[in-house]
């Protein structure tokens, strides 16, 4: 299993926090993933195993805290004060030097430029702490849209269009790869 050198710390980006979610948060983690179904069913796969219960949310959060504890992934929460406004985190899914960034945010707080903000956020923070990653990674279907312009307004390259299996209901089965390179 791949792992990474350090686990990153809490970020504050403007008014929010990213960070790793604590068993605490699995009823605001509940709250929020359940208020934003009908927005991010079409294009999250793990919208197949909602709704979850408080106790289900609770063993995710601990099974992704062994994850984080070993540095193999990094499941963070966007939090404004208490509530959970979206989800993003580090994978590491591709390529040896390469860390993937993913990101959902709250029906009630789209349009606010928060995904653009967190990955920019993440990318300097993936580069700023582990010297092995070369190359950050966003990956979304053709047809989610609205994913597909944090990338491209961050400047990152578009540098793979591939078929696959649709994982979710509004997925075209076509993924977009975009990377951006740790400056030399």
């Amino acid at each position: 299993m791949r792992q990474v050198s350090v686990a990153p710390e809490p970020l504050q980006v403007g008014e929010y926090v990213l960070r790793k979610y604590e068993t605490s948060d699995a009823h605001a983690l509940v709250d929020s993933v359940t208020a934003s179904h009908e927005h991010l069913e079409p294009w999250m796969p793990w919208m197949k195993f909602e709704p979850q219960t408080v106790a289900q949310r609770e063993e995710l959060i601990r099974t992704w805290s062994e994850a984080w504890d070993n540095r193999t992934e990094f499941v963070m929460g966007i939090f404004l004060g208490d509530h959970v406004v979206g989800g993003t985190g580090f994978h590491l899914r591709g390529d040896v030097n390469t860390v993937e960034i993913g990101y959902w945010v709250h029906v009630d707080y789209i349009g606010r430029g928060i995904a653009t903000q967190v990955s920019q956020a993440l990318c300097e923070a993936a580069f700023a702490m582990w010297p092995e990653i070369d190359i950050v990674e966003i990956v979304h279907d053709e047809a989610n849209v609205a994913s597909g312009k944090v990338p491209d307004r961050l400047g990152f390259q578009h540098v793979f269009t591939g078929q696959r299996q649709p994982e979710a209901p509004g997925e075209s089965g076509v993924l977009y790869r975009w990377e951006k390179k740790r400056a030399t």
